[in-house]
């Protein structure tokens, strides 16, 4: 009979059926044994018959007994039986499990920093963390919530594949459907999938140098020839000529460069998309930081110079909503998409149906325009007080080479 600790915050149901599962498998209570009634328990534990209704209702749902007319609660055979004794495994398996834990132990000594600096993380204070919430609750009582147990398109959710096609178009002059957008949980993701759809074996990768080490990783790992372009300041269109020829895929960050936060010149954006077009080549515009411009003349990105379907505009939510949600996106030229289908068929979707349906909603809403412009603030506030804190400390040993964004007084209302 199990027994019930009154000074407990565990609800009642719940300990009677945390004692009486943990026996089961233990082999305390063997297969066949009969269970007290309910009645019977509830009168010796001193609750209410609700309360082992409940618990004897879990252990029904969960396999570990059965209710038979006439015989009560009857306990089932489960194959569960004690775990293997830690003294039973190899040595050398002993000792790496050890230097497992003490690794695990290791990492959770390790100190918090108390600010963190990482281009990857998000200030949790712009986080809408009421908004989201209602959101992610809203979508499992909502008419399609049952899709949240089907395996659902391989591309992305077609309410949320809409919804970035009209941002990126109304906010950034992507033009795209739905149905060119691809999503997937990382950058690194749809890298890729992107890459899949190119012969390793001709196909030579541009990089950006400095760049994004982790998308030429991807690339090499394909088995792709990789070859390193210098940036910032960018090569004269005679020089990028040179530099890119026999290349078939290029990757480039030219709304906010990577590392160096330079933005792409409007001729050097034109002379790539011209270059793409009559070579036949392709170009990842991954827009990286885009979000983040406050107050300045947003350049046309390079899919919005794009009239032949050869530019490629990848990006995500997590910099400027949470790495958390896992959450990122393409669009593929309407030729690369269909053989994306075609390839990837069997293909089943990588982000989570509720994330995509919250975000969906989120957007649809007007949720997703609030945050972006409550972060632009937010991040243009932090920017300047950084800028006066270093004029105040340093003077004048520090020199302002480049400024990201105007002063308040000249930003755009």
């Amino acid at each position: 009979m199990p027994s019930l600790d009154r000074n407990s915050p565990v609800p009642y149901y719940q300990q009677v059926y945390e004692q009486i599962s943990e026996g089961i498998e233990s082999g305390v209570y063997p297969a066949g044994k009969r269970l007290p009634s309910i009645r019977e328990c509830a009168r010796e534990l001193g609750v209410s018959n609700t309360t082992i209704e409940l618990a004897y209702q879990r252990l029904v749902e969960e396999g570990y007994i059965e209710a038979k007319r006439g015989s009560g609660f009857t306990i089932c055979e489960i194959g569960i039986g004690p775990d293997k004794a830690f003294a039973e495994y190899s040595e050398e398996y002993r000792q790496e499990r050890e230097k497992l834990e003490a690794h695990s132990r290791e990492l959770s000594r390790q100190a918090k920093p108390t600010f963190d600096f990482a281009y990857d993380s998000v200030d949790a204070s712009t986080f809408p963390f009421n908004a989201w919430a209602r959101k992610c609750r809203d979508v499992f009582f909502s008419e399609g919530a049952q899709a949240a147990c089907l395996h659902n398109d391989r591309q992305g959710l077609a309410d949320l594949r809409e919804q970035i096609s009209h941002y990126l178009q109304s906010e950034y002059g992507v033009t795209c459907t739905p149905e060119q957008v691809l999503v997937m949980p990382t950058t690194k993701d749809l890298v890729t999938e992107i890459t899949m759809l190119f012969d390793p074996e001709d196909t030579v990768v541009a990089m950006e140098e400095p760049g994004y080490d982790e998308v030429g990783k991807r690339m090499r790992e394909r088995g792709c020839d990789v070859r390193l372009v210098p940036v910032c300041p960018y090569p004269a269109e005679e020089e990028a000529e040179k530099l890119l020829q026999g290349v078939s895929l290029l990757f480039a960050t030219p709304a906010c460069q990577f590392p160096t936060n330079h933005v792409m010149p409007i001729d050097m954006r034109k002379s790539l998309v011209t270059w793409a077009s009559e070579h036949g080549a392709y170009v990842i515009d991954d827009e990286y930081g885009w979000e983040f411009q406050s107050g300045v003349a947003r350049m046309p990105s390079l899919a919005a110079l794009d009239d032949a379907g050869h530019v490629i505009t990848i990006g995500t939510f997590s910099n400027s909503f949470t790495p958390a949600v896992s959450l990122s996106y393409a669009t593929l030229p309407p030729k690369l998409m269909l053989k994306w289908r075609e390839t990837r068929r069997d293909a089943h979707t990588q982000v989570p149906w509720q994330t995509q349906a919250a975000m969906a909603q989120f957007m649809s809403e007007g949720h997703w325009r609030t945050h972006i412009r409550k972060l632009r603030t937010s991040v243009l506030n932090k920017r300047e007080r950084v800028l006066k804190a270093i004029r105040g400390h340093m003077g004048d040993a520090v020199d302002e080479v480049m400024l990201a964004y105007p002063p308040r007084e000249s930003m755009q209302a």
